[in-house]
Order: structure tokens, then C-alpha cells, then sequence
């Protein structure tokens, strides 16, 4: 849902009512204070490389994805994947999905809440090092079949509604880092859902990566004693 492809907006017809309906849009994340993106600057992946090794990479991540790591050395490597993701992918849209329907539930006057801040997630961020996800952009550069094998996997099996799956090959692409990245940041949203007022109307929204599995937040809201229901759409 963090994409502009046109795939993943082909249910916002359907979903657009339940919005409607809903007292407060919750989305993954806060999305009042995005300027604040900008903090995740500080790092130097040309450094960590030989000037050769370096220049190598460079021109392979242009010639394979057009993409010139350059514009992004200065960030963290997890937001330089995110971008070389992004390349392979189509951006029909101004805005990604949640950034979407975040708006949409603004034009509608709903109350807007996040179960993370961007704060939080610059502190995950921060605390990861970079050096092992270098490693992997120079394997992404003499290898960028696999991640584009990758995209077109989680892009089939979100359309298809197979959060099993996505999960799945979520969880095989974050190796050491799943626990901080998936299993902890679903306790901490599980955590927070529990304690909305049971009242009030909520539409939440998380990345489809955060459902399933023994830790998703499906698993934990039954745990919970909430009972949770699949919703079949019509895509249009």
C-alpha cells in the first residue's frame, strides 16, 4: 500500500463507502507530519564503498533500474531499496495508496489518527546499521532480476488478496531484521487497537505485510477476543 502503482488502488471504489461510514481513519502511520522524512539524512553510502567499487554499483543501479544512487547516498539503505523498489514499479498515481486514502479520509471530514508516528519509525530507522543492507544494494546491482522477480510476486499476490503469501515473502526478504521490522511493530499496533474505544467507528489500514502469520495483527486481535471477518471485494 505504499506504492503509486496503479494494481493496488484497484479497490478504492469498493472501500471508499466503509470510509464513509467510519468515525476516525486510522492509518498506519501519521501521516500529518510528513516533511519530517527529511530527517532521515546523515549517512554516506559512498563511503563505505572503494571509489571503483562504488562507481561500479552506480552505473549498474542506472542502467538496470534508471535510478542514480547518488540523488539518495545520503539516506539510510533501507529507504535506497525502498526507492529502487519503487523504480520497477509504475507511478500511475501523485501519491501512494495510503497516502490516498489518508487524504480521502480528510476531504471527508473523518478524525485522522496513525498506530505509529513518524517518529517512531526515523527511531527503527536509525537503529538499524547500514553496513549489511549495503552489501545487499551491490548484490541488488549484479542481480536486479531477483528484485524485480520479487516486486512481481508481492504485486500478484496483493491483487489477489493473499495476505498468507505476501507475508510470507515479506518475511523471507527481511532475514535479521523481521523481528524490529514485522513481529514488533505488529505487537505495538495490536496494542494500540485494543484500546480503541469500542463505540466509536474506526477504518484502519496497515501494510498487507502486518496481517497474517502467528504474529500478525489478524492472529493477535483474535487473541485479543476480537472475532475478524475477510470482507470479499469487486476490484474495478
Amino acid at each position: 500500500m505504499h506504492i503509486r502503482d496503479d494494481r493496488v488502488y484497484k479497490f478504492c471504489d469498493a472501500i471508499y463507502p466503509l470510509i464513509r461510514q467510519a468515525d476516525v481513519y486510522v492509518g498506519e502511520m501519521d501521516l500529518t507530519d510528513l516533511p519530517q522524512r527529511a530527517a532521515a539524512q546523515g549517512y554516506n553510502m559512498s563511503a563505505f564503498f572503494r571509489p571503483a567499487a562504488y562507481s561500479k554499483l552506480r552505473k549498474q543501479i542506472l542502467k538496470s533500474f534508471k535510478l542514480d544512487i547518488n540523488r539518495y547516498a545520503h539516506l539510510h539503505p533501507l529507504m535506497i531499496m525502498s526507492a529502487i523498489s519503487q523504480s520497477i514499479l509504475d507511478n500511475d498515481h501523485s501519491v501512494s495508496l495510503d497516502e490516498h486514502l489518508w487524504n480521502y479520509a480528510q476531504d471527508n471530514h473523518l478524525e485522522l489518527q496513525g498506530l505509529e508516528s513518524i517518529h517512531e519509525q526515523m527511531e527503527i530507522l536509525h537503529s538499524i546499521k547500514p553496513d549489511s543492507l549495503y552489501k545487499q544494494i551491490k548484490d541488488i546491482s549484479t542481480q536486479p532480476g531477483k528484485l524485480r522477480k520479487f516486486s512481481d510476486r508481492a504485486i500478484n499476490y496483493y491483487t489477489r488478496g493473499d495476505i498468507h503469501q505476501l507475508y510470507q515473502l515479506t518475511k523471507s526478504s527481511m532475514h535479521e531484521l523481521r523481528k524490529l521490522i514485522i513481529y514488533d511493530r505488529n505487537r505495538l499496533m495490536i496494542s494500540r487497537i485494543v484500546r480503541f474505544e469500542p463505540d466509536v467507528r474506526y477504518f484502519i489500514t496497515v501494510g498487507a505485510g502486518h496481517l497474517s502469520g502467528s504474529t500478525g495483527i489478524i492472529s493477535g486481535l483474535r487473541k485479543s477476543g476480537y472475532k475478524v471477518s475477510p470482507i470479499e471485494f469487486v476490484p474495478h
